[in-house]
């Protein structure tokens, strides 16, 4: 009995502190900076993959005052091409590298 609740406190404090890095790293991605960052990290991944045939425009552009961004199909297809990306040279570095640990 103790050790279900014990279990059942822990599984439950395990999918908040899991929920909260989830949600925390999510609004991180999608502020202003990162995801310019992440933008153009998928701008120029595409631009390199075919060659130069696809090119994406800066996500640098000036909107007017008082105006509101109207990101498009190509700049959501580059940040989630920007986060992929970056999420795979990780992993890939931290098993390559890790094999000489």
């Amino acid at each position: 009995m103790v050790d279900e609740i014990v279990g059942e406190a822990a599984g439950f404090l395990f999918r908040q502190v899991g929920g909260l890095a989830v949600e925390l790293t999510v609004n991180h991605i999608f502020s202003r900076h990162t995801a310019r960052f992440f933008h153009g990290v998928g701008r120029r991944f595409i631009a390199v993959a075919t060659f130069g045939a696809k090119r994406i425009p800066s996500s640098l552009r000036v909107v007017p005052k008082g105006a509101r961004p109207k990101p498009r199909r190509s700049d959501w297809l580059a940040l989630w091409v920007g986060i992929v990306s970056w999420i795979a040279l990780f992993l890939g570095l931290g098993f390559g590298v890790s094999h000489f640990l």
